[in-house]
């Protein structure tokens, strides 16, 4: 961002390029929009009152929003498990895309559903946002290679998991 003068106008800026991005990114690992917005607010708290917030390096400002965004949602996550169970995300209705196969929809968000939230929180950030690997290792406090092996583990659990919902993937379709 800057590191003197308008910091204000450096943070819009920062802001306006990220905010988007960040919600779709907490929404998607939290449980409901109220909760989304309180921790997407969080983020941005917790980014402020870092360093991080002077550095001009936007790059390395981003990565480093994006650790504190999945910090909030793990503490979050926590937080509901002591207090209840988890609320399933089969109770939330969200309108498919238009032009979109909607068993590929269905089938692909339960094949999420067998991956731990660390890693759909990989590949998302890996997929959804463009992330390197070395960009995620330090979002996610891993080291390169071991998200290079975990992100691989992923997709091919994802790809099992679709492999086996598929009926035409065993001949069974026609």
């Amino acid at each position: 961002m800057e590191q003197s003068g308008s910091n204000d106008d450096a943070f819009a800026r920062f802001y306006d390029a990220t905010a988007a991005a960040i919600r779709a990114y907490v929404l998607r690992h939290c449980s409901d929009r109220d909760s989304a917005d309180d921790l997407f607010q969080i983020t941005y708290v917790k980014f402020l009152s870092s360093p991080m917030a002077k550095t001009p390096d936007a790059s390395g400002a981003r990565a480093y929003l994006y650790r504190i965004a999945s910090n909030v949602i793990a503490d979050h996550g926590r937080r509901l498990q002591k207090v209840n169970r988890l609320e399933k995300p089969e109770d939330q209705v969200v309108a498919p895309e238009p032009n979109a196969n909607v068993a590929d929809i269905l089938a692909l968000r339960e094949g999420l559903r067998t991956l731990s939230k660390r890693e759909q929180q990989m590949l998302w950030l890996l997929y959804a946002e463009g992330f390197s690997h070395q960009e995620v290792a330090g979002i996610m406090n891993l080291r390169r290679r071991s998200v290079r092996v975990l992100a691989f583990r992923a997709r091919k659990k994802l790809s099992a998991y679709l492999t086996r919902t598929d009926p035409t993937a065993d001949g069974a379709g026609s």
